[in-house]
Formats: C-alpha cells, structure tokens, sequence
C-alpha cells in the first residue's frame, strides 16, 4: 500500500476515534468529565443561588420555608417564573461543544465581564459555580467555564445549551433587582377574599365595597352614600371579584428619578383598590394617572390627557411600579357596572 495512502488511514482513524472519545464524554451526562458536567440533576435540593456581575450587583436567591417564593436579597420575595427558569435550565444545561483553540483565549478574556452563579445546596460552599460569558455568533450557544469545590476552577471553557431549546442562555442569569421581584399585587387564587373597596377619587360617586362570605353570600355597598344596594347583578359581581385571582404590575421599574416618585407618591391618586383577605390582612395600591409619551388623539381629534397604555401602581405606601391599563381598566369600574338601569341609586 502507498505510503501515503496508508498514512492518510491512519489520521482518519486517529479522527474518528479523537470524535467517539469527545462524544461519549460529552453526549452522556452520567460520564462527563467533572470541569464539563455543569448539570444539577436534583434541583430540589438547591436552596440558595448567588447571581453576582461585574459591576458588584448580587443577587440571593433562598428557598423559603414557608411560601413558594423564594427569598430575594433578604427582602423581598423572588420572581416564581424566573427562579423555575434557572432551575429548569441547570437540570437540562449540557455541553453542546468545546470551544476551538483559536476562541479559547478570547472566550476566557470575556468571562471576566460576565456573570458568576453560585448553587448551594445545604452547605457553606456552593456545589457548583458557573462562569458566564458570551453567546456564540449563531446564538446558540453559550461560554461558560465551571468550578467545583473539588476540582477547582476548570481552565477549559465549554459551548454551553439546554436540552429541547435552542437559543443562549446569558438573559436567564440577570442582576437586575427591580426585574427580579415578584410582581404581584392581589393574589387571591381561592377568592379569600373578605371585602373588597374600590374608591374613585375624581368621581366619589362610584366607589363601592364588596362584602363576600363565599357562594352567593355577597354584599354591594356605594361609599358615597354609605348603603347597601338592594338589587344588583349577582353574577357580574362575581365575575368581577374572580380578576382578583391573580393580579400583577407590569415591573417596579417607574423609570422615574426618586425626586419623581416622592412627588407622585404625594400626589392624589385617581383609584384606590384594597382588598381585605379572610385572614384578616389588607393589601391596597393607589394608581396614579401617566403622562403619555407622544401625542395620541382621541376620538374627538383632541390630545390623549393621559397614557392609554400604562398607568403608575403604588403599593406598600412607597413602591411605584408601572401597571398596564388593560388589566386595570376592568377593575376600576364604577359601582353602576353592577347595577340594572332601573335601579340606579340617585
């Protein structure tokens, strides 16, 4: 045989066993090389999640023992969607390749502006740490570098994808506190509810208080005149009361200066909403009317006065969030929603 030739089978062979070695030792999750096995298989497990960046923004995430939301910074409580991302992700994250050599040095250069995910279960050390950095130029991928109490820090980036998604992995792991709190105003998936008052400041008159004992015991009160209304429509009462089951903002980000939401905050409000749960405590958030951005006209060919999309929530007393007026218009409806015509009170 040809020298050549013969040298050439060889090299072929040297590929394809180079090609079988790399992919049983990173297809199969259960063999994978400690520096490259990035999975948490039992994420039940994890209690705490460090997020950190570069710019000093940390993150804490901590399982609770007594709610389903997880304890953000000690102060808050975490988004529900974002946590059971990141956990999702870090079950189902694999290698999707190594990265070429000629990338390696740049690749790792970049991880020093990425960010840093601590997982602990139980322990004072974190089980595992991701390095975060870039996406690949398809965005498919993701950089990552992983470190182990064990191991230490791997010297060998990996690309990084989850199982059934294709797409990068970088926005699931933000530092971002106002986008990680939960946004959750009202959150009453059982109908706790115990009374319920929706005050309109500009217009006294159709305020209304809802007293509700569960089924049909239900109660429709007008605040201005301080009485019961004797016939109202049970069924939209109802209906109305079941919104409540679940009611968020849109994100605490006001986008305003402090300056700006201590003014709004000292401002009148144009609806005030409180609910009363059957356990006794009361949740309230006063909503305040936005200027709009741009020039809208409405159907008289005269400005918008105010933002038809977005309307300020304060809940807490303090904490101005952005809320969307498409959910919030059908709440701030006035007490003859409720009532036939005919027996509108005068």
């Amino acid at each position: 045989m040809n020298k050549n030739l013969r040298l050439l089978y060889i090299l072929i062979v040297l590929a394809m066993g180079a090609g079988i070695l790399w992919y049983v030792n990173t297809s199969d999750e259960g063999s994978l090389k400690p520096l490259a096995n990035f999975a948490i298989e039992d994420t039940s497990a994890v209690n705490k999640i460090v997020i950190s960046d570069a710019n000093q923004n940390v993150i804490t995430l901590e399982r609770s023992e007594t709610s389903r939301f997880w304890d953000l910074n000690q102060t808050y409580k975490a988004r529900e969607d974002a946590v059971n991302l990141i956990l999702k992700t870090v079950k189902l994250i694999q290698v999707k390749s190594t990265v070429p050599a000629t990338q390696k040095e740049n690749v790792i250069r970049l991880m020093s502006t990425g960010n840093r995910v601590d997982f602990y279960q139980g322990g004072d050390q974190p089980v595992k740490t991701y390095f975060i950095g870039t996406s690949t130029q398809d965005h498919t991928g993701t950089h990552m570098v992983l470190e182990t109490p064990e191991e230490g820090r791997s010297s060998e980036p990996f690309i990084m994808q989850m199982q059934g998604f294709s797409g990068f992995l970088t926005t699931r792991f933000f530092t971002d506190l106002e986008e990680w709190r939960y946004t959750g105003i009202f959150d009453y998936p059982s109908l706790e509810i115990a009374k319920l008052e929706v005050l309109h400041h500009e217009h006294p008159e159709r305020s209304f208080e809802i007293d509700y004992k569960g089924g049909n015991d239900l109660k429709l009160r007008s605040k201005l005149m301080d009485k019961d209304i004797a016939v109202f429509d049970t069924l939209k009462v109802k209906d109305y009361l079941l919104k409540y089951k679940k009611i968020h903002m849109e994100t605490h980000k006001s986008y305003f200066s402090q300056a700006q939401e201590d003014s709004l905050i000292n401002s009148d409000p144009a609806y005030t909403i409180r609910i009363t749960g059957n356990d006794g405590i009361s949740k309230k958030v006063d909503l305040f009317w936005k200027k709009p951005i741009s020039v809208i006209m409405d159907g008289n060919g005269e400005p918008e006065q105010w933002d038809m999309a977005r309307i300020f929530g304060v809940v807490k007393g303090d904490d101005v969030a952005l809320c969307q007026r498409q959910l919030f218009d059908q709440l701030t409806l006035g007490i003859t929603y409720f009532i036939p015509a005919a027996n509108t009170p005068k």
